[in-house]
């Protein structure tokens, strides 16, 4: 199948161009508009389409350069784990247009497994937001958009790529906009040796070879200036094997391919307005322990049928929403024999511009649970500008997270006595603008109930069990400054996150946990030449729970360059090269997996 790829994506090109240029409407809302209209008193990072066109497109890179996300990476294209605000891999919630899609089995995310180069923006929203999207929503919640509008130009567009390590890459993205209607086709293929040299070592990264296809087809129908269809879809497919860190290893691998869709509805009376979705999403998995024989292996199928409803009142100072969701997850395999798990919530929102400058929200959120008795979820957040450069935001909110299919039910180490995850989280942030510089200071303390963790059991084996309470609290700071001189364009962006994650019984750090992690980028333009450099600080983090000084990743360095060059009619093309590692740093982010050497890569995209 890998070999016919380039096939596909010139038949795309094809049915992109086909369509004619038609005149639009007015510009339904942005997803991101929408978000903002609900994160009074928390801050939000907006990545959009030329930010993610920086990066290669797997969601980890840009999220690591971009964001205070710390990843775990067992190797370039591996599996990779977040901890977000000094919290473990599950309690970070992937939303995918409005959809939460952690996973059915591991209930988080393999952020290695996202594509970015079909998107069309990606926010980060640190802090708490079970009130909206239930389990999972503890350290932050990241939202992948695809954005439909009836009023844009169409565009077409080719990006291709290789580099070291064979790494080979092509992607296209098309918009055709009508009067009424909107598609939006996307397809990118992303394929590696990954045969990457370690560094201090004779060896290299074995078995690490890997390719991927994902593809997604939007569309949005406008009947008339009351009524609008929405119609989202996203499937991916992966097959990379597994590193190892040993010739003498067993050599194995991990398929997935996922499916989602997502139908949606609005209908708009006055200033009030109802919207009903209905999604599907099909999750497969096969693990093969010896990559030439299918015998032994395992496999996983889950699906998760989605039913939402919405009605939003618009008054002159006042918004409120009123909601809920039914939720269908079923799971069927090698280690799963047709378990079920149903969900209903209902929630309340509310917004209100108390007075010029000051604004506040609250949220509730019900939630029957099969087999958990979840808690009455609640934030509040509060906004107070008492002068056009200065922005005093707080939040209070309560999350938690019900176990995954994994804890409750993997066969010999199940523990279907697992309680839920609980928290409480405050915040309070600064915002300062000047002119072309921005500055934002966060503070937040997060209290953590029955932690669920996987703890040495029998031999080898592993059992979740709830253990301990945690306290989380850290700062997190921004900043970011843009002047132009003539023809040249210079923006600078950075942050630091200092993150204290302990364990309320031992007082120690968590595991994977950096204290401290900082990132600067620096964007130069002028004319059509564009730079950019991108460098992250991470200190050092514990890899065993006892915090042994000798059982440690060292801190390190990351820097990348890139540069590119449009030329041709109305700059049509684009050419471009860049340095990954430019320092060649011999680094880790999980123990005995190594991150590539110095490596490097060439670019050409077409726009139309």
């Amino acid at each position: 199948m890998r070999y016919y790829i380039s096939y596909i994506l010139l038949l795309f090109t094809f049915l992109g161009h086909s369509q004619e240029n038609q005149t639009v409407l007015d510009t339904i809302f942005l997803k991101s508009e929408k978000l903002k209209d609900k994160s009074v008193g928390q801050p939000i990072i907006l990545l959009n389409k030329a930010v993610l066109s920086n990066y290669r497109p797997q969601l980890t890179e840009v999220l690591q350069f971009e964001t205070p996300i710390y990843f775990k990476e067992n190797g370039f294209g591996m599996v990779t784990s977040p901890s977000f605000r000094g919290t473990t891999a599950q309690q970070t919630a992937v939303v995918w247009n409005g959809i939460n899609i952690n996973s059915t089995f591991l209930g988080q995310t393999d952020f290695s497994q996202v594509n970015t180069q079909n998107l069309s923006e990606i926010l980060v929203r640190p802090g708490g937001g079970s009130t909206q999207f239930g389990t999972g929503a503890i350290g932050g919640v990241v939202y992948l958009n695809n954005n439909l509008s009836v009023d844009q130009e169409n565009s077409h567009d080719i990006r291709t790529s290789y580099g070291s390590f064979n790494t080979k890459n092509i992607s296209t993205n098309h918009s055709i906009s009508g009067e009424k209607t909107n598609l939006q086709i996307g397809v990118s293929y992303l394929d590696s040796d990954n045969d990457y040299k370690y560094l201090k070592t004779n060896n290299h990264n074995e078995n690490g070879q890997f390719y991927n296809l994902n593809a997604s087809v939007n569309g949005m129908y406008q009947l008339d200036t009351k009524n609008t269809f929405k119609v989202y879809s996203n499937w991916f497919f992966s097959d990379r094997h597994f590193s190892i860190v040993e010739s003498s290893q067993t050599r194995n691998k991990y398929t997935d391919d996922n499916l989602r869709l997502l139908g949606e509805y609005q209908h708009k009376s006055g200033k009030n307005q109802s919207t009903a979705k209905l999604a599907l999403i099909n999750e497969k998995y096969r693990f093969y322990p010896e990559i030439d024989s299918r015998e032994g292996s395992t496999n996983g199928v889950g699906w998760t049928y989605i039913a939402n409803y919405n009605y939003q009142m618009q008054f002159k100072r006042l918004l409120l929403n009123f909601g809920g969701e039914y939720n269908l997850t079923t799971a069927n395999g090698s280690n799963y024999d047709n378990i079920k798990r149903n969900n209903g919530s209902a929630n309340a929102f509310m917004k209100h511009k108390l007075t010029k400058n000051f604004i506040y929200q609250a949220t509730l959120r019900g939630e029957l649970n099969e087999g958990y008795k979840s808690p009455i979820l609640f934030s509040l957040g509060t906004s107070w500008q008492p002068i056009p450069e200065y922005a005093l935001k707080t939040s209070i909110s309560k999350n938690y997270r019900t176990p995954t299919f994994n804890d409750l039910y993997w066969p010999g180490i199940e523990n279907p006595d697992l309680k839920a995850e609980s928290s409480m989280q405050y915040e309070l942030s600064n915002e300062f603008t000047f002119d072309n510089l921005k500055f934002g200071l966060t503070a937040y303390y997060n209290d953590i109930k029955d932690l669920i963790r996987w703890l040495p059991y029998s031999g080898d084996l592993w059992r979740p069990v709830n253990t301990n309470s945690v306290r989380s609290y850290g700062l997190e700071s921004n900043v970011n400054y843009g002047f132009h001189l003539n023809k040249h364009h210079l923006h600078i962006n950075a942050l630091y996150s200092y993150t204290v994650s302990k364990n309320n019984e031992t007082d120690y750090q968590l595991i994977y946990v950096p204290y401290h992690k900082a990132t600067l980028g620096f964007s130069y333009k002028i004319d059509r030449f564009s730079a950019r450099l991108n460098t992250i600080y991470t200190g050092t983090v514990f890899t065993h729970s006892d915090n042994n000084p000798n059982e440690i990743l060292d801190d390190f360095f990351l820097t990348n360059l890139s540069a590119n060059y449009a030329f041709g009619n109305k700059e049509h093309w684009i050419i471009g090269a860049g340095v990954n590692n430019l320092f060649n740093n011999d680094y880790k982010t999980m123990a005995y997996k190594p991150m590539p050497c110095r490596n490097y890569h060439i670019n050409l995209t077409l726009k139309l």
